[in-house]
């Protein structure tokens, strides 16, 4: 495939890339995968073990910007954090943009925020990429992502 044939091939496939990426996050696959993943630590509905895992439904780091939360996800965090002083881990290298994101959705929804997108979370995994520490409340606190 020479000339017009091979560029259109190649806007085609680049639509669809597009298109893959922007497509609406199913609130469902969020729960699953908090259920695989989360819910050992913050509880089947994200509320959190007293002392030793913080709640996820009303807080302020899971209703705050996506770009932190995004943040917090991919390279974790370590306390302290109010009354908790724990770890957790990041998921930079196990779960996909699409997974994050839709995690984040239904984490969000518990109250009315909006849906993340998978595009959202790709500008922050490639914003913070170098990256290669748990995040700390501070560092959170001076994030800016473009």
């Amino acid at each position: 495939m020479t000339g017009r044939g091979a560029w259109v091939a190649c806007a085609v496939a680049l639509l669809a890339g597009c298109r893959q990426q922007q497509a609406e996050v199913k609130p469902d696959s969020g729960q699953t995968i908090y259920t695989t993943r989360c819910a050992l630590c913050h509880g089947r509905e994200g509320e959190g073990a007293p002392g030793m895992y913080p709640p996820l439904v009303g807080s302020d780091w899971v209703n705050g910007p996506p770009e932190r939360l995004a943040a917090i996800i991919l390279d974790g965090m370590r306390g302290p954090v109010g009354h908790y002083n724990g770890v957790m881990p990041g998921w930079r290298t196990v779960l996909e943009d699409a997974q994050i994101a839709a995690v984040m959705t239904w984490l969000r929804r518990a109250d009315a925020q909006p849906p993340v997108t998978p595009v959202e979370v790709h500008q922050v995994r490639l914003e913070t990429e170098v990256r290669h520490d748990f995040w700390t409340v501070s560092d959170l606190q001076s994030l800016r992502i473009h």
